[in-house]
């Protein structure tokens, strides 16, 4: 489950406050206005990470919520995830700016778009002019280079730099495009009810949508996983139900001979809200874990 940037300021708020007590009431409202966060914290509820503590609107921060900002502040400090993320970002709000006809001053401008964060902080300066001497150096964006300065003036995309951003690909992996014989997952768990979660390869399809076999084998896997985990889940009925129609869809498009990005992400995210109330299970956190590099696959 991707979280906004307001869902990500009020748990991480909660893990806080609450210093990894389970049982600590935390008033979030104190911090965060209600009227606009309403919503933001009832996701937040839905998707198992905290969890209303009273009528007083006070909440206390769940297992899965402290492993979620366990994870995601281990991520924010992985320093070439950042820089990577960041290359892409600053691409994409080039290509933002040259479908809109527009040409910014300087690259700087870059921190004042919505794409200038990373798990929900901002990239810092440094790290920006460095992705930006990068990417000019590789002739994937221009722009006037004045002595002593850090940013680019008029920075654009090169005709190699739009056809980078079209890809939908990482920097390094258009510069460097990846050789793949196929996915091979090896994962197990064990003691929930005999299911497995195994080994997949050799997975062949052919399309014409540009997705790599790879990525389409990860969603596959994820699906399949995650429909021999329902009986193990402890969902309602109706959630079982829920799971296992996504994850048909889901497999149906991945397998499809025209996938379609959007609808694979749409369809990857509501699986992992589907099965989210399970992580805390072993095989539900070991499914979670499978999805976020399903997810993550499918975005890059």
């Amino acid at each position: 489950m991707s979280l906004t940037p307001d869902e990500l300021s009020i748990l991480e708020y909660i893990y806080d406050q609450s210093d990894g007590d389970l049982d600590k009431p935390v008033d979030v409202w104190s911090q965060f206005d209600r009227r606009d966060l309403r919503p933001a914290v009832r996701r937040l509820q839905a998707a198992g990470l905290i969890q209303l503590h009273s009528l007083a609107d006070d909440y206390t921060i769940s297992p899965f919520g402290i492993s979620r900002v366990s994870e995601l502040r281990t991520e924010r400090s992985n320093g070439p995830a950042r820089m990577a993320a960041l290359r892409k970002s600053l691409m994409l709000w080039l290509y933002d700016c040259y479908i809109e006809g527009e040409m910014p001053t300087t690259s700087a401008e870059f921190h004042q778009s919505g794409r200038s964060y990373f798990v929900g902080q901002p990239f810092r300066e440094r790290e920006v002019e460095l992705a930006v001497s990068y990417l000019h150096s590789v002739d994937l964006i221009q722009g006037l280079q004045v002595a002593q300065a850090n940013h680019l003036l008029n920075p654009s995309l090169t005709a190699t730099g739009v056809e980078c951003a079209e890809s939908e690909k990482s920097v390094s992996e258009f510069l460097n495009p990846p050789t793949s014989n196929g996915p091979t997952f090896n994962v197990r768990v064990d003691g929930s009810q005999n299911v497995v979660v195994g080994t997949q390869s050799d997975f062949t399809q052919n399309n014409n949508s540009g997705i790599a076999p790879a990525v389409l084998a990860q969603l596959t896997h994820f699906a399949s996983v995650a429909r021999q985990g329902i009986p193990s889940y402890g969902l309602e009925e109706e959630q079982q139900l829920e799971v296992a129609q996504i994850t048909d869809e889901l497999e149906a498009e991945a397998g499809g001979a025209d996938p379609d990005r959007s609808r694979l992400r749409r369809l990857t995210d509501r699986l992992m809200e589907a099965i989210a109330p399970a992580a805390g299970t072993a095989l539900g956190g070991m499914v979670v874990a499978i999805g976020e590099q399903a997810a993550q696959a499918i975005t890059s």
